[in-house]
């Protein structure tokens, strides 16, 4: 090599030499909005998910690991290292199902608890912690879409949370620390060492899932630390032609240029979505659309006699869970959202119970709906559902893309919506600790420190919790295999 004719720069290299320029002040002011609002969404996910039996389990299990640390589990007053302590809160902000989605897949759960516990280390201020989300949220989607986007990744049976979670979270922690560009492709090269997730827990409800995207941040933050003690990990992560992620992720198959495409002018942000329903997001149009007919028509479980599903390969590998015996389950059946659309008008976490679920009514109306294959239906397509009601008419929906479903940059929650969420989740925790992180996320990019931030994370659930907020975990239901 001369330096007459330097080689290309790589994929890694070239974003991370972008991004460990980027300030605050080069994002967009609808970029920082929008993104506090998924850090909202999430922390107020997470805090919701603390109760959850895998949440407990976790940090049982790190609890024997470790004596201590800097960094705060969330809803509790206990601490550990940095990777732990992502691991376990990036545990509770997805054991609900009901995290916001982007980047690798499920972008907060995977991207904030490892950026927080590092800028807790670091001293960081609220707008480096904004801009280092942004950078995990764009840095990681811009690699999945290299490999050929969500749903080919999936189809393969790669969890693209797990699988790309882990470069989400080695961004935002190079970015925090403030990385020199080689250094934070060496974390990036790290990263891609570290990847892995896969779907293999749709088969029992395993509860692996609810943990990819806490490993993810695990890794992210040991990826971003040993680099910054000059660990070098490979700056060909992606492109190498034996070993690389589209090698071996993608069977060679990869898109490149979808990558770097836009870069400094869209970040991926807005890309993502919030989730209105507590149930996988591949479900979220069917929901729409069902919910727009029932306003429309008044309609009745008892005015429904049949509902035919017809979709493809990835949303019948996805979202045909049956039995519906446990919360994972239902979260992972269509049949089953629509069930309690139809009966309840409503598909929030209430919807999930243990109870609700066992419900009669809930039963009886499931029973009523079928999915039938149909392998030419694309996952942007959505569903195709045919009704049938006990007067004899038959009404078809068209579910569209689940991407573009409520939530999404088309459709939108807007903030009042954001905060209306956030507000029901964390009830058990009362006013008082409710509006403190809610203050605490509108005013992060005014703050000197993160010390609000840490401190309304600290708060404890009420001791009558259990009456205004179900635990919808039970330890004895959670995988029909174990």
């Amino acid at each position: 090599m001369t330096s007459e004719n330097p080689s290309p720069q790589s994929l890694t290299e070239i974003l991370s030499a972008h991004w460990s320029g980027m300030s605050f002040d080069d994002l967009p002011p609808g970029v920082v909005s929008t993104m506090k609002d998924h850090i909202l969404d999430t922390l107020a996910v997470a805090m919701a998910g603390i109760p959850s039996e895998e949440s407990r389990r976790v940090r049982h299990a790190l609890s024997g690991m470790s004596n201590g640390g800097p960094c705060l589990v969330w809803g509790t007053r206990d601490r550990l290292n940095p990777a732990h302590a992502a691991l376990a809160n990036g545990t509770s902000a997805h054991a609900r199902d009901f995290d916001d989605g982007g980047g690798p897949g499920h972008a907060g759960s995977a991207t904030l608890p490892a950026a927080i516990a590092a800028a807790e280390l670091l001293g960081s201020n609220g707008r480096d912690l904004i801009v280092a989300a942004c950078a995990g949220y764009d840095i990681s989607y811009r690699l999945l879409q290299g490999v050929g986007g969500f749903a080919a990744h999936t189809d393969r049976g790669w969890h693209s949370t797990g699988t790309f979670g882990t470069f989400a979270a080695a961004a935002a922690c190079a970015k925090i620390l403030g990385l020199e560009p080689a250094a934070f492709a060496n974390a990036l090269g790290i990263a891609g060492s570290f990847t892995g997730g896969i779907w293999a827990f749709i088969e029992d409800g395993a509860w692996t899932k609810r943990l990819h995207p806490g490993k993810a941040g695990e890794s992210g933050i040991d990826a971003a630390f040993l680099a910054r003690a000059g660990i070098t990990g490979p700056h060909q992560v992606f492109e190498a032609p034996w070993g690389g992620i589209i090698a071996t992720y993608a069977g060679g198959r990869g898109f490149p240029e979808r990558v770097t495409a836009g870069l400094g002018r869209t970040f991926n942000v807005s890309t993502s979505y919030l989730k209105p329903y507590a149930c996988c997001r591949g479900s979220h149009s069917t929901i729409d659309a069902v919910m727009q007919l029932i306003s429309e028509r008044n309609l009745q479980p008892s005015d429904v006699s049949s509902v035919t599903v017809t979709a493809g390969t990835t949303a019948i590998n996805m979202l045909t869970v049956d039995p519906i015996e446990t919360v994972f389950d239902a979260q992972f059946s269509l049949p089953y959202a629509i069930s309690v659309a139809l009966e309840n008008r409503s598909v929030g976490l209430d919807q999930f119970d243990p109870p609700r679920i066992s419900e009669p009514r809930i039963q009886e109306t499931f029973a009523k709906i079928s999915m039938v294959l149909d392998p030419s239906i694309e996952l942007e397509e959505g569903p195709r559902l045919e009704f049938e009601l006990t007067s004899g008419e038959r009404i078809t929906l068209l579910a569209g893309n689940p991407t573009d479903a409520k939530g999404s940059e088309k459709n939108p929650m807007t903030h009042d919506e954001v905060v209306a969420k956030a507000r029901s989740l964390l009830r058990p925790y009362g006013n008082e600790a409710t509006a403190q992180l809610i203050d605490a996320v509108e005013n992060l990019d005014s703050e000197p420190t993160l010390d609000n931030l840490v401190s309304a994370l600290g708060a404890t659930p009420l001791a009558n919790w259990r009456e205004t907020h179900h635990d919808t975990n039970n330890l004895d239901r959670a995988g029909r295999s174990h």
